[in-house]
């Protein structure tokens, strides 16, 4: 396992919708392996393929941090959505910049799991944010994509000066 490096903004692949995967083979095996460890080397709770330069409908979650537990999905899509929340958000390709974004308070996903098993699952509170922010990744849309026009605008000059 390896810990890979972390793409930031404004790299291309970060806007780019990426692609599906339509079998899982040892190289997508080992690419989640480092994504987990990459996740946790650089102290997230979710990690996107393209976070890694990698174009394919992939991402890793781990709300709690809890080894071993880890979400792992593939060509991940929103069923259903309900409420909604508005919390501080960051992002690792976005390092050291947090705003609120407004998120719906559950969401329903159906993916790919690692075994090949199409699953459905529910997501609630820091679970539910995690699979709108990495599904937003997998479909080229960044959390200051999120943040309104004006807002938006503002944090990629800031950004852009870093």
């Amino acid at each position: 396992m390896a810990v890979l490096p972390v793409v930031k903004f404004p790299d291309k692949i970060l806007k780019t919708k990426t692609l599906e995967v339509s079998k899982i083979t040892e190289t997508e095996r080992a690419l989640v392996r480092d994504m987990i460890e990459t996740m946790y080397a650089e102290k997230g709770v979710g990690l996107a393929a393209n976070q890694v330069g990698v174009s394919r409908q992939i991402f890793v979650a781990s709300p709690d941090q809890a080894r071993g537990r880890e979400l792992v999905f593939f060509n991940p899509k929103i069923l259903k959505k309900e409420g909604v929340v508005k919390e501080f958000e960051g992002c690792l390709s976005v390092p050291e910049f947090y705003e609120p974004v407004r998120r719906a308070k559950k969401v329903w996903i159906r993916a790919m799991n690692l075994a090949g098993k199409i699953v459905e699952m529910k997501g609630e509170g820091l679970l539910s944010r995690i699979f709108q922010h990495e599904i937003d990744h997998l479909n080229g849309i960044l959390f200051i994509d999120r943040l309104g026009f004006l807002k938006s605008r503002s944090a990629r000059k800031k950004l852009a000066r870093k």
